[in-house]
């Protein structure tokens, strides 16, 4: 099979006056043609070398780029052969879909962009492969193994990071290390992660007490209505376990009371993967027999004013207003919209719910997410066992 470059092969530049370098594959008489996704303009193409000239400012990135497909291209083909199959131009586009990589880097940033990922999942990702880079300039699979792992960690440590941050990076990792072998890329046995165990630590996880909760909802600011809306807005959080993200697209119609009692319907957004609906989750909440049905009462008294009851900030400067609530409120907790939701479970259970229970209305997918929050109640512990008549 001979593989070459073409410039321009459809005789049709863009709005930029550039035009797409293809690479064209020939075998047996006939042709077929990849885009390497370069766009140059007539005067930056060498006809003669089939490179980019230097009239472009990016030549040699560009040029380097370019020979980088065509090496994975050919490596493809080489293992394809290798392994006995087929190789015709037919299915020439799935095996340089597939591809062959051999720096692990390079498979981990094409896949974490081509995923269908939130953003911000994404952003994390993109970190932690920007901090291995800074440990090792590049890293192929054959050298990913345990030793590999213990130096990175080594390294992290000596960042001064936190176990939990580390924990991430590895995490990560891991992740796709895991879609490596499923593609193909690694064998199982070459599994690092079976040898390296991931550690982590349950993280300080504040919350209001029973006593503390209704001292908040005693407070009361004369002349501060943002300050009692935000206490308010925390409040709803603290009632129903509500995260931020969540609790500012709150409507009206989102409500409905069926009966006597009323119910919160809404989509999480945490469990949304970016551009894939079909991940959404419907969270249903019966507020009216959640503590009291005090969420209830919240609902009612800004219900109708707006589109969204409680979008009037954003997520920093709500935590700013709690400090200012907390300085009259004196809990000694450092309060962050996130401690609402801390103080809903941590009261739920304290209240004698089962886990499972508050696993569905926090939303969890995984019991030991909720089973978490059981640690945190010393006092919850000494209620159980008050039930208990050893005699």
């Amino acid at each position: 099979m001979k593989i070459s470059l073409v410039f321009n092969r459809m005789k049709r530049l863009n709005k930029n006056g550039k035009g797409l370098i293809q690479i064209c594959c020939y075998l047996d008489g006939k042709r077929t043609y990849f885009s390497t996704g370069i766009h140059v303009k007539p005067e930056e193409w060498d006809e003669k070398y089939s490179i980019v000239n230097n009239r472009n400012d990016d030549y040699e990135e560009l040029n380097e780029e370019i020979d980088s497909q065509i090496s994975e291209l050919k490596e493809s083909i080489k293992l394809k052969k290798q392994k006995g199959e087929t190789v015709s131009l037919n299915n020439l586009k799935e095996i340089k879909e597939v591809g062959i990589y051999t720096s692990f880097y390079k498979f981990m940033q094409d896949e974490i962009e081509k995923g269908l990922l939130k953003e911000s999942t994404k952003k994390s990702q993109r970190r932690t492969l920007l901090v291995l880079r800074e440990f090792r300039k590049d890293l192929e699979f054959k050298d990913l193994n345990v030793s590999f792992l213990m130096d990175f960690e080594r390294y992290l440590n000596l960042q001064s990071l936190g176990t939990n941050t580390i924990y991430k990076y590895f995490k990560n990792i891991r992740t796709y290390v895991n879609l490596a072998i499923v593609k193909d890329l690694m064998e199982i046995n070459d599994y690092p992660f079976k040898k390296f165990k991931l550690r982590q630590v349950d993280g300080n996880r504040d919350f209001l007490s029973p006593d503390e909760l209704k001292r908040l909802e005693k407070l009361k600011y004369t002349d501060e209505n943002e300050l009692n809306k935000v206490r308010d807005i925390f409040l709803f959080s603290c009632y129903t376990g509500i995260r931020f993200s969540d609790i500012v697209r709150l409507k009206d119609d989102d409500f409905t009371k069926v009966g006597e009692v009323y119910w919160l319907a809404f989509d999480m957004m945490k469990s949304e993967r970016k551009n894939d609906s079909s991940t959404k989750k419907i969270l249903r909440l019966p507020i009216s027999k959640l503590f009291d049905g005090k969420p209830v009462k919240i609902f009612e008294k800004y219900k109708g004013e707006k589109k969204f009851l409680f979008d009037d900030f954003i997520n920093s400067e709500i935590n700013k207003h709690l400090k200012t609530i907390e300085s009259k409120l004196k809990s000694g907790k450092k309060l962050s919209f996130h401690v609402a939701r801390h103080t809903c479970a941590t009261n739920l259970i304290y209240h004698g719910l089962p886990i499972s229970t508050v696993q569905k209305i926090l939303g969890h997918d995984k019991i030991e997410t909720t089973q978490v929050y059981a640690k945190v109640l010393d006092v919850t512990l000494l209620n159980d066992l008050d039930k208990i008549d050893f005699k």
